[in-house]
């Protein structure tokens, strides 16, 4: 069976998500120097904010890398079909890497507040709850998979 047009697409952007994010994690403390420097020209970051900013950025940055790596492994398993235990697992883990960068969000809420910090703390809290949920619906899609195959 061929692959929708649309799975495709997400595939690949996945790929090229996973990328981009494993590039810009290593070259994060670079990246910071160039936008001090060309997108903050006058303004100056003072010591403390730079000397937490960039260990939270790549503390983050791996719970991201990780989630895309779990969709990367999720959107494989479409054409034998997705309504395995191993998804809802992946989902699961996915909601909690969800929570755990709401709670490091949260840390720097409680050094640095601002609202954008605000906003991302309440959207991870939000993903993760539907990541959970989407585990729950899949695992009994799985339940009712199984129940069926084993009465034909």
């Amino acid at each position: 069976m061929k692959e929708p047009l649309f799975s495709r697409i997400l595939r690949y952007a996945l790929y090229l998500a996973f990328v981009i994010g494993a590039i810009g994690t290593a070259t994060l403390p670079f990246m910071l120097d160039i936008y001090e420097t060309t997108i903050l020209r006058n303004t100056v970051l003072s010591p403390a904010y730079r000397a937490f900013v960039l260990p939270f950025l790549m503390v983050v940055a791996i719970p991201c890398l990780w989630i895309v790596l779990e969709m990367i492994f999720m959107m494989r398993s479409i054409p034998k079909g997705p309504f395995v235990m191993r998804n809802v697992a992946a989902l699961y883990r996915i909601g909690i890497l969800f929570f755990v960068l709401a709670a490091a969000f949260i840390v720097k809420c409680l050094m640095f507040l601002t609202v954008l910090t605000l906003f991302c703390t309440l959207l991870f809290i939000g993903c993760g709850l539907f990541s959970f949920t989407l585990a729950a619906l899949i695992r009994q899609s799985v339940v009712f998979r199984e129940e069926n195959d084993l009465t034909i």
